[in-house]
């Protein structure tokens, strides 16, 4: 039987296509939304992805260490002065430097008999019991019409060994062909002058030397040398300590020995000279009671 359907009939029927276009916005917009997805929340997705792959994407800066921060330098210190140290001095008030005896009456009486001057021993004066002393007494022979060449020595104190003053006289003392002081005799003042321990009476031995007449003072201490005025070839010496002014009174009288305990003697023979007196027994003459002495 023959096809008597239209030709329109017979033809298969076509699929629509979608045009490249389509497929172009497509791709741009999954590719706008992924990055989107994986750009947002700081990459947050970028990096786990990267981190399922195996691959660090944005590895972390290593950063170096902060700066260890500088010592701070320590303040200042501070201090409060005393009020009284920065008063004005009140002159009533005032003392001085105020030299003291370095040597005991008994050591100095043995240190003259070391030199070759026979002092006594260190023993209480004949006319007061509270006065101390050693002495030596020397008289050469009468020359013509001069008067005897003699020496004497005497150091006086108390009965603690504490000196008062020192004096030498001499009459016509030998001298050698320059007018210097015999050497026997310049050993007198040269033991005396050392033996205290007082450095800075540098020109007082080369005047007495040349018998010459000096006076030097420091310090409470007082040197004399002179000639007698009226009388040629006597000579008078004398060593004290003599506080004159105020200032130094006042140093002498804070420092007594009534208000504190006696230092002891550098030279070491103190305590040996007391311990004999204290063996020895008491003098009943020195025995009176002092009113002023406390019980």
């Amino acid at each position: 039987m023959p096809d008597t359907s239209p030709a329109y009939a017979k033809q298969p029927v076509k699929k629509p296509r979608l045009p490249v276009v389509f497929w172009l916005l497509l791709a741009i917009s999954l590719s706008l939304i992924m990055g989107t997805v994986l750009l947002s929340n700081d990459m947050k997705h970028l990096r786990e992805a990267g981190r399922y792959f195996g691959y660090d994407l944005f590895p972390q800066e290593v950063k170096p260490p902060p700066p260890k921060a500088l010592p701070r330098a320590a303040p200042p210190a501070t201090f409060k002065l005393p009020l009284h140290v920065i008063e004005t001095p009140m002159a009533q008030t005032a003392s001085a430097f105020l030299r003291t005896w370095r040597i005991s009456g008994p050591a100095m009486c043995a240190a003259l008999r070391d030199a070759g001057i026979e002092t006594s021993e260190w023993a209480a004066a004949s006319f007061n019991a509270d006065t101390y002393e050693c002495f030596f007494e020397h008289s050469g022979k009468r020359e013509k019409d001069q008067l005897p060449s003699s020496i004497f020595v005497i150091v006086r104190g108390d009965a603690a060994g504490t000196i008062n003053n020192m004096r030498v006289k001499i009459i016509n003392p030998q001298t050698d062909q320059h007018g210097q002081l015999d050497p026997g005799i310049l050993r007198i003042f040269e033991t005396m002058l050392r033996q205290p321990q007082w450095l800075d009476f540098h020109e007082t031995l080369n005047a007495i030397q040349n018998l010459r007449d000096v006076k030097e003072d420091g310090f409470g201490a007082n040197i004399n040398f002179s000639r007698e005025v009226l009388n040629e070839g006597r000579y008078n010496f004398t060593l004290s300590l003599d506080p004159t002014s105020p200032p130094q009174k006042r140093t002498r009288n804070y420092f007594s020995e009534r208000r504190w305990l006696l230092s002891p003697d550098p030279s070491g023979k103190t305590g040996d000279a007391q311990s004999e007196a204290a063996a020895e027994p008491p003098d009943p003459a020195a025995q009176t009671e002092d009113p002023q002495q406390p019980r």
